[in-house]
């Protein structure tokens, strides 16, 4: 796969077709949720169908609300300055939810992923090893898993990765990401630096078996020399993987700092070119890209996964382990099992309510139907193999392909015109270009963003 096939994706390209980069790892997305969906409806789904017949594998998220500053790029519900004191609470009616979820998927099977999310800083040791104790008496736990968690790298001491390690994660996400000028012109930019590049030797030194780094691109105020500069620190500090991440400001989700407003958002044109320098920068430095902004290391599992056609994408983004079964667990965390998809509650006040009365925090909450379903095998086939036998989708579903998305493969002649699929009657493959806008080819099955639109 040249560079020179990412070049040819242009702001004239971009413009022409926007940008869409929603993430795709639910279909639908979370806003299309419903609120009748509630504890009661999924509660008794749960209920009346065997766990088993749908998970063949299982993965828990974890989500951990508390941060000691806010991270504006996050759709989840954060608790801002929280102190010590809550994030006890928290832990106790968190060990509550996951013994009463353990009950109703005490038949899954094995859990092959686990993913504590946001930021662990301000839970001790000992909350943390309760965590997981609790969850290894109600779940099935696989020994060598892919046990992972997520820090920001300015919060991290001088001991805590050893402890993780010790833990039992042996995969390690590290977000870098700061809204000042220059990433590397001021005192305080240089301790953010010096912290995320001491938390990437203290991972390897610590015996993390993958280590990701989340790094945003388009910051408000950024110029392509603090991107540039910032990339080429992360290259030399040699992590398994680098996702690179659009940024995109929640103001609706906290209040703003003053020196950041929603009109100081970069131009697709100056993103363009940020994208561009990482990935040839990346490139040339050994990474190979695989789709959804990631970046991974040639004897990276994930290579070896598409090669093998055994690489799948999910509410955990890439893995080598199908997820046919996730558990969500902690304030507004997402859940998915086999053709329910559910949102716990994102209000603190709430969530702890429901679990003082024994009942699970679920607010929201969707049951795909047939279509639904098939479109959701279409996208996530295109993101995980970047090829959509059009054979096995009217071998799984009674369909004929061409008739039932006619208005779908005619948008689709417009991407092949631009060289970002190739489309016959027998497969639609996105090509190394496309890649780059991969969200909108999948955008264009999206059933639920054309009846919005």
């Amino acid at each position: 796969m040249l560079v020179s096939d990412y070049f040819q994706i242009d702001s004239d390209l971009i413009r022409h077709f926007g940008y869409y980069d929603a993430s795709y790892r639910v279909y639908p997305e979370i806003r299309y949720f419903t609120e009748a969906f509630d504890t009661h409806a999924y509660s008794t789904w749960l209920s009346h169908h065997k766990t088993a017949r749908f998970c063949r594998t299982s993965s828990l998220y974890i989500h951990l609300p508390f941060d000691l500053s806010p991270r504006y790029y996050c759709h989840l519900n954060q608790i801002k300055f929280a102190d010590k004191d809550s994030a006890k609470k928290y832990c106790e009616y968190l060990l509550r939810e996951i013994e009463l979820q353990g009950q109703l998927f005490k038949d899954a099977p094995m859990v092959e992923q686990l993913y504590f999310g946001d930021a662990p800083v301000f839970f001790n040791h000992a909350q943390l090893d309760s965590i997981i104790h609790t969850i290894g008496q109600n779940f099935n736990l696989m020994k060598d898993g892919k046990f992972c968690i997520e820090i920001d790298s300015r919060q991290i001491s001088k001991h805590f990765l050893p402890a993780l390690r010790e833990m039992g994660f042996n995969f390690i996400v590290i977000v870098v990401q700061d809204f000042d000028r220059s990433m590397h012109r001021s005192i305080r930019n240089t301790q953010i630096e010096n912290k995320a590049l001491h938390a990437i030797r203290d991972a390897y030194h610590s015996g993390f078996k993958t280590i990701r780094i989340e790094l945003f691109y388009g910051l408000p105020k950024q110029d392509l020399e603090d991107f540039a500069y910032i990339v080429e620190r992360i290259i030399a500090a040699n992590p398994h993987q680098i996702n690179l991440l659009s940024y995109h400001h929640h103001f609706s989700q906290l209040k703003s700092p003053k020196n950041i407003n929603s009109k100081e958002s970069q131009s697709e044109d100056l993103k363009c070119e940020m994208l561009l320098f990482a990935i040839t920068n990346l490139t040339d430095a050994g990474y190979i890209y695989i789709g959804m902004g990631l970046f991974v290391k040639g004897g990276d599992p994930l290579v070896t996964a598409k090669r093998q056609g055994s690489r799948h994408y999910g509410l955990q983004g890439y893995s080598v382990y199908p997820e046919n079964c996730c558990v969500g667990l902690g304030l507004s965390s997402v859940g998915s099992t086999g053709p329910i998809l559910n949102q716990n509650t994102n209000n603190l006040r709430d969530y702890c309510s429901k679990l003082e009365h024994n009942i699970l925090p679920v607010w929201r909450g969707i049951e795909l139907n047939s279509d639904d379903l098939m479109r959701r095998s279409v996208i996530q086939a295109l993101i995980s193999h970047s090829v959509l036998s059009i054979e096995s989708v009217e071998t799984f579903f009674p369909i004929d392909f061409e008739n039932y998305f006619s208005k779908e493969l005619t948008e689709l002649a417009a991407y092949a015109r631009s060289g970002l699929i190739n489309l016959n009657d027998d497969e639609i493959v996105v090509t190394p270009k496309g890649q780059l806008l991969i969200s909108n080819i999948c955008a264009v099955f999206d059933k639920y963003l054309r009846t919005s639109q």
